[in-house]
């Protein structure tokens, strides 16, 4: 029986090719990414890994045997990856697959990003080939989200060296991290991508993928002829933060006056209403009949820079909350806000936020679903486990919430050297419910992803307020 835990293959040093070849008629030409430093050699692509994959054993193989076709082996192979979309899927048996994500003719290095992983993860290119590959065993449950980097500048000399992330002294700086935002992108084999190909919002893009066992829920990409619902939007002006923010209000419909509704405040607002379209699933389960009516507040932050500092637990932000934010909501949310039916929901980041907001302000929210919040998070090296246990320990007796939390399989800390997602939300579900709340604790097959989190935000609302409860 496989582990959920992504399996990955031992690496086998091989020899390099060229970064220049020609494939199928097709040259690869090399060429310097935008702003990467010119005075700072690549290294040749790893090809350390080889595959499991039946079908790209099957390629090497082919490969081997008749050298003279290589061109139009790989050429095949293309055509049938086109046909039959990325990434490939093996079934291993009833409980586990192997799942291939493939990039085709980079010339340094590809990074998946996304996917069955808690990092931003190497493919390695199959020699002789201009096929770039990583798969990992899989829960047939998997959900997932993903890009890639393809070609990643090389900013500091760290992709100097050969197969630089198989050794353990090469430590990779932030800023080179953050270089895959300038390369990332999508499968161009999967045509399953949230947003439109000429999509201008300035939103990530991703490809999502789900195996045969995934989780059921209200994907608004399966109802392509259903009319989009209204979402209005509004410029709130915060005098606490000296900012401005966009805020977006849906409302369901609702089939009699006397129905209250519910009132659901999203963090990271845009996210949920433009790139998942949550009011267009909301809608759909609304008229199903699978939850009241309901109305949604999405809150987005003024830019990405503050995203951190506003979501990470400090007075200001609280003060922006409870002062500013909550009466803006009761003025501009066309019913009024029933604050037993107050749902409070956020994602990483903004799952911690939505957590600690909620302890603050009990009398308010009456509800909180954290998708897996960073409960990493220590304000002090000395709060042990966490800084939210911490807070949910040493408070005295409050008003009784409902919370829905999760984290999902992938989330275990890089190299497992500190705290993660994975481990500390239980324990931060266990210490609120030893408080006296009402704690639901899930684990879905997954990785740090709002493919995840779009099922998750559904399963726990229509825990909370299912109309079959």
């Amino acid at each position: 029986m496989f582990s959920q835990k992504m399996s990955l293959s031992l690496f086998v040093l091989t020899a390099s090719l060229s970064t220049t070849a020609i494939f199928a008629n097709e040259k690869i030409q090399s060429q310097t990414p935008k702003n990467q430093s010119t005075d700072l050699k690549m290294a040749a692509p790893c090809e350390a890994v080889q595959p499991e994959s039946i079908r790209l054993r099957q390629l090497q193989a082919d490969i081997k045997s008749n050298p003279a076709q290589s061109n139009n082996l790989i050429h095949q192979f293309w055509q049938d990856v086109e046909s039959k979309g990325t990434p490939l899927v093996e079934k291993i048996d009833s409980q586990n697959s192997r799942i291939i994500f493939l990039w085709r003719g980079a010339q340094h290095n590809v990074r998946l990003i996304g996917g069955p992983s808690n990092d931003h993860e190497w493919l390695t290119r199959i020699p002789q080939t201009d096929v770039w590959f990583k798969e990992a065993i899989v829960n047939n449950q998997f959900m997932g989200s993903y890009s890639f980097a393809v070609d990643v500048p090389n900013l500091e000399g760290y992709l100097s060296n050969y197969c630089a992330h198989l050794n353990p002294k090469l430590k990779e700086s932030r800023t080179q991290r953050r270089a895959i935002l300038q390369v990332q992108k999508l499968d161009p084999y999967n045509p399953k991508h949230y947003l439109p190909l000429d999509d201008t919002s300035g939103m990530r893009n991703e490809n999502y993928v789900a195996l045969e066992n995934a989780p059921a829920f209200i994907n608004p990409q399966d109802y392509a002829d259903r009319v989009n619902p209204e979402v209005k939007s509004y410029q709130m002006q915060s005098q606490i933060l000296n900012n401005q923010r966009t805020i977006q209000i849906y409302q369901s419909a609702r089939k009699n006056s006397k129905q209250d509704y519910i009132t659901a405040i999203f963090f990271d607002g845009q996210q949920y209403a433009d790139l998942l379209n949550v009011p267009k699933a909301l809608d759909i389960l609304v008229e199903q009949g699978k939850l009241p009516p309901i109305q949604a507040v999405f809150v987005s932050p003024p830019n990405d820079a503050v995203r951190p500092k506003e979501l990470t637990p400090n007075a200001e932000f609280t003060s922006f909350f409870g002062e500013e934010l909550l009466p803006w909501i009761d003025q501009y949310v066309p019913n009024r806000r029933n604050k037993n039916k107050t749902v409070l929901l956020g994602s990483s980041l903004g799952g911690l936020s939505s957590a600690y907001l909620a302890l603050k302000y009990p009398k308010e929210i009456s509800h909180a679903v954290p998708l897996s919040g960073s409960f990493w998070w220590q304000a002090e090296p000395t709060d042990e486990p966490n800084s939210m246990s911490k807070i949910i320990r040493e408070q005295k007796k409050q008003p009784k919430q409902h919370w829905y939390i999760s984290a999902n399989s992938y989330e275990s800390s890089r190299n497992n050297n500190g705290l993660s997602i994975l481990e500390t939300s239980p324990i931060v579900a266990a210490d609120l419910k030893a408080k006296g709340h009402d704690v639901t604790y899930k684990s879905y097959v997954g990785g740090h992803s709002y493919a995840i989190w779009q099922v998750t935000l559904q399963d726990a609302l229509i825990h909370f307020f299912s109309q079959n409860n």
